[in-house]
């Protein structure tokens, strides 16, 4: 079993398994604690689609052809990580909170599940604040998907935006 977590703008030295005290991560310190925590992790561009679509192939920015979040698409050419997993006999899902990880920019190959659905009117870059969901809605099916794969191997993509600017986080924080 994969679960890759991918958690937009939030910064790795602000994390209690990374040894930040003055906020408490306990979900997050038990992963790390019972699973595998890259600790030198620098990313090839400070933009989400592009980023992630070489966290997938491998590949920077000029080699896979995502040069910024609007206007670019991974190629079918290009091979991701969820096409090789699912190649090897995983079951893929992917789950995200930001319409700038649409299905539509080509980022969902490979996957046997992708569940991309945001509930805006729009689809612009100038409405991205209407076009992302809290973790909470990410979480629910991404943690439902997973239970009903019990038996298999399987590859889950779980991503969440909620860091993001504007930050608005909900209440107690």
């Amino acid at each position: 079993r994969v679960i890759l977590i991918s958690i937009d703008t939030l910064r790795a030295d602000r994390l209690g398994c990374n040894g930040y005290e003055d906020i408490e991560t306990p979900h997050i310190d038990r992963l790390a604690r019972d699973g595998v925590v890259f600790e030198n992790v620098v990313t090839v561009t400070p933009l989400t689609l592009p980023a992630h679509a070489s966290i997938f192939t491998g590949l920077g920015p000029p080699s896979h052809g995502i040069i910024d979040n609007f206007g670019y698409s991974l190629d079918d050419e290009e091979t991701t990580l969820a096409e090789i997993l699912r190649g090897q006999g995983f079951t893929t899902g992917g789950f995200v909170g930001s319409f700038v990880l649409d299905s539509r920019w080509g980022i969902a190959q490979g996957f046997d599940t992708y569940f991309d659905r945001v509930d805006s009117a729009t689809g612009s870059a100038t409405a991205l604040p209407a076009n992302e969901r809290r973790g909470g809605e990410v979480l629910e099916p991404a943690l439902e998907w997973i239970r009903e794969q019990r038996a298999k191997s399987f590859f889950a993509f779980i991503h969440f935006y909620d860091p993001h600017t504007p930050y608005d986080p909900p209440e107690p924080f």
